[in-house]
């Protein structure tokens, strides 16, 4: 049996798996808002909200961990979608993560050297992206609505937008 480890900080007890849960939460957090602030009528979530013209498109969503300690992605869901389903999930280590909130790309994750979600943690003080891979299921366009990364068992909420369509403007 393994014994669980846990801190008290300021009369609060937290267990290593909820700080590495926190710290991610607080990036993807911190991520979002500096993220929003830039956002335009136009755009309102401020960058978080891409188009991509063609069959498939990925999403990568940059993160930091601050934890102190080593933290695994256990998955990668879509929100809520229309006309897309997810085809890969993968995790790429990249200093670019730290400050770019989120990336659209076509390249999967061979564009951003990802490996699986599985095969590699994000080592304390490291950034990296989150990323998944999707295609369109029909000649309609595509929409990603949101994804959830889950952490430790917590699932964290990530507002970004993605139109896969025939054209974008």
């Amino acid at each position: 049996m393994t014994a669980r480890r846990s801190r008290s900080v300021n009369g609060v007890t937290t267990s290593r798996a909820r700080r590495r849960t926190l710290a991610l939460a607080t990036s993807i957090a911190l991520m979002t808002a500096l993220a929003g602030c830039s956002g335009s009528p136009a755009d309102p979530l401020g960058g978080l909200s891409g188009c991509l013209a063609g069959d498939s498109g990925t999403i990568a969503v940059g993160v930091t961990n601050t934890s102190g300690e080593p933290i695994a992605i256990a998955g990668v869901e879509l929100n809520d979608a229309t006309g897309v389903e997810i085809v890969d999930r993968f995790l790429a280590i990249d200093e670019d993560a730290r400050d770019t909130a989120v990336r659209f790309e076509q390249g999967g994750r061979d564009a951003l050297g990802g490996v699986d979600l599985g095969q590699q943690s994000i080592e304390p003080d490291t950034a990296a992206f989150v990323g998944v891979e999707v295609v369109r299921t029909g000649a309609a366009e595509g929409r990603v609505d949101g994804l959830v990364i889950t952490v430790d068992g917590t699932q964290q909420p990530v507002p970004v937008t993605l139109d896969l369509r025939d054209a974008c403007d």
